[in-house]
């Protein structure tokens, strides 16, 4: 399995992309991971499950994100738009600081191309690897490999 996906030569602090599906509890089934250039910023893309304009959150993989004021939001032709703009069912990307303390804040929305799929995005630093269970945590989730996992740039 090592041979197919890759999983031993990953390393905390290391910056991927994963492409994959969002659990219930935290969790994120990888179907792809990718090594990416370091970076300040981590993303995290998905489709909007709830907008909750009391609270100035978004929910996205079964998460709430608080918006700060002053926060970008964009739309696909990067025009200025707020969060009553945004609709359930559209994907958005959040940029922003990660930290396992506070979580993701989120400085930038943007608002994404339809995708004809439902594969969402993780892209950060690896915080945790737990070889016996073929699980990385990024960005607060639970990153689950499998021998189905393609891992590429190693």
């Amino acid at each position: 399995m090592d041979k197919v996906n890759g999983f031993t030569t990953l390393q905390v602090g290391q910056r991927i992309k994963v492409k994959g599906k969002p659990g219930s509890n935290g969790s994120f089934a990888a179907l792809e991971v990718s090594i990416k250039p370091a970076d300040e910023d981590v993303a995290l893309e998905g489709k909007i499950q709830g907008v909750d304009l009391q609270k100035n959150a978004l929910r996205l993989m079964n998460r709430d994100f608080v918006l700060l004021d002053g926060i970008d939001i964009k739309d696909v032709q990067r025009q200025a738009i707020t969060l009553k703009d945004l609709k359930v069912g559209e994907v958005v990307k959040l940029k922003g600081k990660f930290s396992i303390a506070e979580g993701l804040k989120p400085g930038k929305v943007k608002l994404q191309e339809s995708k004809h799929f439902s594969i969402e995005e993780l892209q950060g630093d690896i915080d945790k690897i737990d070889p016996a269970n073929k699980t990385l945590d990024v960005l607060g989730f639970v990153v689950s490999v499998n021998e189905k996992t393609e891992i590429e740039g190693l």
